[in-house]
């Protein structure tokens, strides 16, 4: 590898990071591959091996910082240190793999290769599809309409494929290739242009509350009679702003990831108090909440609906629980591993994918990770949720960019599936979004705050709910046929 080739690499990952937050800057992602491709372009195959290596390795290093400075106990970051360098050199190994592949069968099937490789990388317990390029796009609704049809995977793919078309026409100056960047271009934005208009059908009068409790303190004692005053308190407000903008109360208020600190399943002070804040103002609460389980003795990461005079009426436990964090991965299979502590939760997963029913109006609730995972938001839809709710506690991820990633994957979920969302997040970022994708009322990180929205939502599916992740499996087919002909073309050769 050349100095230049270097330079040029690590130049093309630089741009790829600043596509995604804290900068966003969205655009630099339709061009910033094409360094890339030029340095690799006259290198034999296992120069362009490492250089993919090089250019995942820098891109997931400047766009993944953040996380050395979650707010979690120096003997566990020290472990996650090591783990973080294999998360580093997991990216690398992925996008090696990628432009390997696609010198092998030719640079315009890029695309496919690097959109299977990402639907890869979100599959199994050890799943973590963070960086997908389309997300770099998620705050601009025109853009990310194609996820109606081809979900997240479709808007990466378009990506790749601009970033190839204006590789092509610098290399062969032709006005056919001017033509193919100009269709790959302008049709998925013509689509999206064309897409959005005004939501109409039912309405649900939500307020998000956002308590700002700080995650190292909230599970202690001494924090929990301020948790619930708090929690109340915003809650009051929420509802007090519902009857002065909309002369009517609150069809459902949502408080964030176990905004509960307790087992609140549980007879005892705290549910007393939850119960009687809902019999009183007449308000439905759907709140997360640790659930114990007496006969199997497993903890569930869980979100409770709780409505006037009936208390605890439907449940959802967390089913994607987050690696290392929330449990050891594969401690199900293999038994001996729940022995080994790193800190973090003991939670079960669950296994239903519950739809709570409220007033004839479904929803499904995704809890933190779970927002990150295309296909579970899909199956809730499919199974009749009308509007998604995402509740999670991002407070660990300290300022700098953790939150605004995971805050805007969210927002693909609702373009998916046509529905709309509604995010309470105990520390920021809370907020509510349309069936477009567009961003309708949205808190600053590490503040206390409410969110009051009267959501519309309809019962109508879009072709990716109905079709799922079909790009991407096609992708991953062609790339492994074309794959198998340059193999056997040239055991023939040989």
């Amino acid at each position: 590898m050349t100095r230049k080739s270097f330079i040029l690499i690590v130049i093309s990952a630089a741009l790829t990071s600043l596509s995604f937050h804290p900068l966003n800057l969205y655009f630099l992602l339709w061009f910033s591959l094409v360094p890339l491709l030029w340095a690799i372009e006259e290198m034999d195959p296992s120069s362009v091996f490492k250089s993919g290596v090089l250019f995942g390795t820098v891109f997931s290093l400047l766009s993944l910082f953040w996380i050395v400075f979650l707010q979690i106990e120096t003997t566990i970051k020290l472990i996650m240190l090591f783990g973080l360098l294999l998360l580093f050199l997991y990216y690398g190994l992925y996008y090696g793999t990628g432009l390997l592949i696609a010198k092998r069968i030719g640079i315009w099937f890029l695309p496919f290769i690097l959109t299977g490789l990402e639907f890869i990388r979100s599959i199994g317990e050890l799943g973590f599809p963070w960086l997908v390029f389309g997300y770099s796009q998620a705050r601009y609704p025109v853009i990310i309409q194609q996820a109606s049809i081809f979900g997240v995977y479709g808007v990466s793919f378009w990506l790749i494929l601009v970033n190839v078309a204006l590789f092509k026409l610098t290399e062969l100056k032709r006005i056919k290739n001017l033509v193919i960047l100009l269709l790959v271009f302008s049709i998925p934005l013509i689509y999206g242009a064309l897409r959005i208009k005004e939501p109409v059908g039912k309405t649900m009068l939500v307020g998000v509350i956002q308590p700002d409790i700080d995650p190292n303190l909230k599970f202690t004692k001494a924090m929990r009679d301020e948790t619930f005053e708090r929690l109340i308190s915003l809650s009051e407000t929420a509802n007090q702003y519902s009857k002065k903008k909309f002369g009517e109360n609150l069809d459902l208020i949502i408080w964030p990831e176990t905004a509960v600190p307790v087992f609140i399943t549980f007879p005892g002070k705290y549910q007393n108090l939850i119960f009687s804040f809902v019999d009183r103002t007449k308000t439905p609460l759907l709140t997360g909440t640790p659930i114990y389980e007496s006969k199997e003795h497993s903890i569930y990461n869980g979100a409770i609906l709780i409505e006037p005079d009936k208390g605890i009426t439907q449940q959802y436990r967390k089913m994607h629980l987050v690696p290392f964090g929330e449990h050891i991965p594969f401690d199900q299979q293999l038994t001996f591993l729940k022995k080994i502590d790193v800190g973090g939760g003991k939670y079960t997963p669950g296994t239903l994918y519950t739809v709570f029913e409220l007033d004839k109006t479904k929803f499904s609730c995704l809890i933190c990770f779970e927002s990150i995972f295309p296909e579970l938001s899909r199956r809730f839809v499919k199974d009749g949720a009308e509007l998604l709710v995402n509740i999670t506690n991002d407070g660990w991820f300290g300022r700098i960019s953790g939150p605004q990633q995971h805050n805007d994957m969210a927002i693909l979920r609702t373009v998916e599936n046509g529905k709309p969302l509604a995010r309470s997040s105990n520390t920021g970022i809370s907020m509510i979004v349309n069936k477009y994708g567009m961003v309708l009322q949205q808190t600053p990180l590490f503040t206390r705050a409410v969110l009051v929205e009267k959501i519309v939502f309809d019962k109508e599916r879009t072709v990716y709910n109905i079709l799922g992740d079909i790009l991407p499996a096609v992708s991953l087919i062609l790339t492994t046929v074309l794959l198998g002909f340059w193999f056997f073309n040239r055991m023939r050769g040989s």
